[in-house]
């Protein structure tokens, strides 16, 4: 490795396994930080996290337990970082992580706009007016953009490995 070389290596090699970790820490603090940073300043912003609370709480009494708002909130996003870093970290095991991550992102936001309805989880968090669910689709869309991206910037050198 030379002197200024900011690639792969500078950041402790470029393992399948890292590269994977690292590109779901990234889709994965993409979504939470554009979440949080939308419910806090944007009217009508998508509220994924209302989800997760309602399906802890319906896994919980299904197993006989009521959970309070806090304790079915904090499972919740323990759930939602563990399930969004396990799933975008898919991005960096593919030859072209920048496609893989958008394909994700896309496949991510399209569940969060289509699925909850169906699971018995309400339509309001995600798809409260077209407005909300474009912009569900946009922050998985702009996490798996992310995963890729890092993925992208931590792949090995060579002929396999492009865009």
């Amino acid at each position: 490795m030379e002197t200024g070389d900011w690639g792969p290596q500078a950041v402790g090699g470029g393992g399948r396994a890292r590269r994977a970790a690292m590109a779901g820490l990234a889709g994965m603090a993409t979504v939470t930080a554009l979440s949080e940073l939308g419910r806090r300043t944007i009217p009508g912003a998508p509220r994924a996290e209302r989800l997760g609370v309602r399906g802890v709480r319906a896994l919980a009494r299904r197993a006989g337990r009521r959970l309070g708002r806090r304790e079915a909130f904090r499972w919740a996003m323990a759930g939602e970082v563990l399930s969004n870093g396990a799933f975008y970290a898919l991005a960096g095991l593919y030859p072209r992580p920048l496609a893989a991550g958008a394909v994700l992102g896309a496949l991510a936001g399209a569940g969060a706009v289509l699925l909850p309805p169906r699971l018995g989880l309400g339509v309001r968090p995600t798809r409260r007016s077209g407005r909300t669910a474009a912009m569900a689709f946009g922050w998985y869309l702009a996490a798996g953009v992310a995963a890729g991206a890092v993925a992208w910037w931590l792949r090995p050198r060579g002929p396999a490995w492009s865009f």
